[in-house]
């Protein structure tokens, strides 16, 4: 049965609307320390509170999309600078397999555009142009 929702509660992306464009960043488990998650998370959420008592809607909405920005940043840089996480990905052998998925469901389920194999974590940059497509469905099949 295709599952045809374009929101999702439990499954990221949670919004998936046909013929968007999404940039995704996965990375290998244990590539960041918990503390530095967990710290990160931390100043998001404080971020946030402060953010939500703008009255102005507007400005509240621009600087609430400026700080996910940053909040992405964050994670970002500290994927960068990790010395002491997992580094599988630097392996020609693995960042092959992992091009090949990318891949595989290239022109099927998604259209890509871009990815970038870091030494512990991907970029990918792609585009559901297929109505119906559910990224949660095949998200389901690695697992």
């Amino acid at each position: 049965m295709e599952d045809n929702k374009i929101y999702y509660r439990r499954n990221l992306p949670h919004y998936q609307p046909t013929g968007a464009t999404f940039f995704i960043t996965f990375r290998l488990a244990g590539s960041l320390p918990d503390e530095v998650i967990v710290r990160l998370k931390e100043e998001q959420m404080q971020n946030e509170k402060l953010l939500l008592k703008i009255k102005d809607e507007n400005l509240r909405k621009m600087k609430i999309a400026d700080q996910h920005k940053q909040y992405f940043n964050n994670f970002d840089k500290m994927l960068d600078k990790a010395v002491n996480g997992k580094d599988w990905l630097k392996d020609e052998r693995v960042a092959k397999i992992i091009a090949e998925a990318m891949h595989f469901r290239d022109k099927e389920v998604y259209d890509l555009f871009a990815y970038c194999i870091m030494p512990n974590h991907v970029h990918v940059v792609f585009t559901v142009e297929r109505s119906g497509t559910s990224l949660y469905k095949y998200s389901d099949e690695i697992y």
